[in-house]
């Protein structure tokens, strides 16, 4: 009897050590990026992160995808203003975001109190808003909703958001913490423009058409995330099968298919990240990143390549 009592002891044991070190945070290296309110990471090289092949249809598609750790959870917004926290946009292209539920804005008005979602987001042609139509504007949205208590706070995560562009409408698929959550398919064609492409965050911004991004289909009004991001990779064409559990290492490969690879090993507050495939696809701090800040006022893609913050 001792001895199964003995035994016993041993299991609860261990047991209650693996539930306090699942509570625990996962280990932060030191070769990361860390998002800080107002701030931003940006790669200025028009037409690479929108078209992987470079011409008018993406082919085989693209995938974007990295790792993440949040620190805080999305706060709980209860205004009409759709606030979502920036991790990687294109604009007019792409962008993937996480946020609270906003109490007064559209779908968001039937989720559950303290409701967070990733968004996955395609977005078409910046144009004013008599210029649209069906086609030539306007955002596909999927979405992967947490019920209250999901949200991975303090813990690494792997995201994944693969898309292709074809002649009868866009398709994508989105993979949410190692699982293929779902696949959408929109009618709006993937939008190409020579805006950067924005890591963590990003600013109020006006395309050179002089539409303010979001004045033209209802972008979220973003904020930076917080948290951190690590080993950041872009690839021609999908890396992943769509509704398949996927399990990629921890630190990214390079092949033919990378567009660009980011692994930050230079560490937070850095003066620039390096492209670790060999594209030289540098990307540089901005706003409250270790430069002057660019506040609430819009900027132009010009003033940015000048330098003019």
């Amino acid at each position: 009897m001792t001895y199964y009592k003995t035994l016993l002891v041993i299991l609860l044991a261990a047991l209650l050590a693996a539930a306090n070190a699942s509570a625990q945070p996962e280990e932060i290296p030191p070769d990361v990026f860390e998002a800080q309110p107002s701030g931003y990471l940006y790669a200025d090289y028009p037409g690479v992160f929108d078209d992987a092949e470079g011409d008018e249809a993406l082919g085989d598609g693209i995938t974007i995808e990295m790792w993440v750790y949040f620190t805080e959870i999305p706060p709980e917004r209860v205004s009409h203003r759709w606030e979502h926290w920036l991790i990687v946009a294109k604009p007019g292209s792409y962008y993937i975001s996480a946020g609270g539920r906003a109490l007064l804005d559209g779908y968001d008005r039937f989720q559950p109190e303290s409701a967070t979602k990733f968004i996955f987001a395609l977005e078409g042609q910046p144009k004013p808003h008599d210029e649209c139509d069906d086609n030539s504007c306007g955002r596909g949205v999927v979405w992967e909703q947490l019920e209250p208590g999901e949200f991975p706070l303090s813990r690494w995560l792997h995201i994944a958001y693969q898309i292709v562009v074809k002649k009868d409408g866009t398709h994508d698929t989105e993979f949410y913490d190692r699982h293929g959550e779902g696949r959408g398919r929109f009618r709006a064609q993937m939008g190409r423009t020579e805006a950067p492409l924005f890591v963590g965050g990003a600013p109020i911004i006006t395309f050179e058409n002089g539409v303010k991004w979001g004045d033209f289909f209802g972008t979220p009004e973003f904020e930076s995330m917080r948290g951190y991001i690590d080993e950041l990779r872009i690839s021609k064409g999908w890396r992943y099968v769509p509704k398949g559990n996927i399990h990629p290492k921890r630190n990214f490969r390079v092949d033919k298919r990378t567009i660009a690879l980011w692994r930050f090993e230079e560490g937070p507050g850095a003066p620039f990240y390096r492209d670790s495939s060999g594209n030289d696809y540098t990307l540089f701090p901005a706003g409250s990143l270790g430069v002057q800040p660019l506040g609430k006022r819009n900027i132009t893609w010009g003033s940015l390549k000048q330098g003019k913050f």
